[in-house]
This record gives structure tokens, C-alpha cells and sequence, in this order.
């Protein structure tokens, strides 16, 4: 196995364990453990945890952008309005994977706010997810299909929206359903570009089966599983000093 397999392990490894046991709850070696490495090794690709937060989240990020580019290209979705719609789509958790990611965002949140190291990456991830929207909101705006808006304003006020729904989402809310959240952002942020009418949605995938140690993946047509139905993050105190 090459060096730039033995990276993209660890951070894998670190993907799954941090978004599952929380940031406190995952030492350097139980990340080398899951990868089938060393802790040397994990050392000596990554600084520090927070490094490897920040690189598990990015790569995530990465992965998932190149997902959602294939779809709408597959599907020949180029238009404003659609890809508004499948920008939505994009910042809400319709996957196991994008509940991994949504856990990790939020460890990225809670400790940016102690950390300037973090700050900084957060900032970077955020307007990295914005410029697609902002992006999007110009095109409308060019073509005379949306009107009356910022497109900086509109990107800022979405990423807000869909994090929100997200995170009620990812906690099985019982008063909040994906397709009810998915048209909550839809009618909102198509009032906000000016778009007369409901967006284009493509129809939701089929729901997954969460894995048993990973929080519970929302359920697209039904209301969510009542909270002591999910399996539950294992979470340290916040106080832990593991290295």
C-alpha cells in the first residue's frame, strides 16, 4: 500500500469516527486502529486532530460535490431553477452519507468557535458551499428567471436555512419530515430569488437503512423514527484532553 493510500485510510477512518463518536471521543490511536496503521503514521500525515477534522470534512465535501456535478450532468438538469433545486438537495441529509456529514459539520461548529485554526477552515468549507448557490442565483438573475435579489444575500440566508433543517433532521425531530423540510427550503428560497412557483425537484431517492452505529438517516416519506429508535452517538465529555 502506497503513502497516498495509507492517508486516504486514515482519513477515512477518521470520517466514520468522528462523525460517530464526536470529536472528544476519538483518540489518534483509535483512528491508526481503524485504519490498520500506525499511530506514527497518523502523526506523521496529520498535526493534530483538528487537521485531520478539517481534512475528513474537506475530502467529504469533495466527494459529495462530485456526486451531485455527475447527477446533474446524468440528468441534464443546467437550469437555474433545477439546480436551486438540487442545491437543496445538496445541504440536506437524503443519505447515510450526508448524515456523516452533517455530524462532522456540526463538530466543525462546535469547536471552531475555540479554536482559530478551525474558524479559519469553517469559514473556507462555508464559502465553498455558498459560491455554487451565489453562482446559481447569478445565473437566474442573467437569464430574467429570477429577479428582486442578491445573490451573496440569497447564498448566506440558504446555507443558514438548509443547516437549520438539517441538523432537525439528523436528530429525528418528530415534527420535522425530509419531503416536509425539503419543501419548506424550496418554497422560502424560491420566494427569495423571486421564482414564480414551486421549484423542480427531482423525485426523493428510496431511504437506506441507517447502519446501527451510525445516527438515524431521515426517512423521506414517513414521519422520523421517534428519537430512542436512533442510535445514539457515544460521546467524552468536552473536557477530555486525549491526544
Amino acid at each position: 500500500m502506497g503513502t497516498h493510500d495509507r492517508r486516504e485510510r486514515v482519513l477515512a477512518a477518521a470520517l466514520e469516527l468522528i462523525a460517530r463518536d464526536g470529536f472528544d471521543g476519538v483518540r489518534i490511536a483509535d483512528i491508526a486502529a481503524q485504519a490498520g496503521v500506525s499511530a506514527a503514521l497518523v502523526h506523521y500525515h496529520f498535526a493534530n486532530r483538528a487537521q485531520l477534522l478539517t481534512e475528513a470534512l474537506a475530502q467529504s465535501l469533495g466527494a459529495a460535490e462530485s456526486r451531485l456535478e455527475r447527477a446533474t450532468a446524468d440528468a441534464h438538469r443546467q437550469d437555474p431553477p433545477e439546480r436551486l433545486a438540487d442545491l437543496i438537495d445538496f445541504g440536506l441529509p437524503l443519505n447515510p452519507e450526508d448524515v456523516t456529514e452533517s455530524c462532522l459539520w456540526a463538530e466543525m461548529e462546535l469547536r471552531a468557535a475555540g479554536s482559530p485554526e478551525l474558524s479559519r477552515s469553517l469559514a473556507a468549507l462555508n464559502a465553498r458551499l455558498m459560491r455554487p448557490l451565489a453562482d446559481t442565483v447569478t445565473a437566474g438573475l442573467e437569464q430574467g428567471v429570477f429577479r428582486d435579489c442578491r445573490p451573496d444575500e440569497v447564498a448566506t440566508v440558504a446555507l443558514a436555512l438548509l443547516a437549520g433543517l438539517s441538523t432537525r433532521l439528523t436528530s429525528n425531530d418528530p415534527g420535522l419530515t425530509l419531503p416536509r423540510a425539503r419543501h419548506l427550503a424550496g418554497r422560502h428560497l424560491a420566494l427569495a430569488v423571486g421564482y414564480p412557483g414551486p421549484l423542480p425537484f427531482r423525485e426523493l431517492p428510496p431511504a437506506a437503512p441507517a447502519r446501527p452505529d451510525q445516527p438515524g438517516t431521515p426517512r423521506p416519506d414517513a414521519p422520523a423514527d421517534p428519537p430512542h429508535a436512533v442510535a445514539r452517538r457515544r460521546r467524552a465529555p468536552s473536557t477530555a484532553t486525549r491526544p
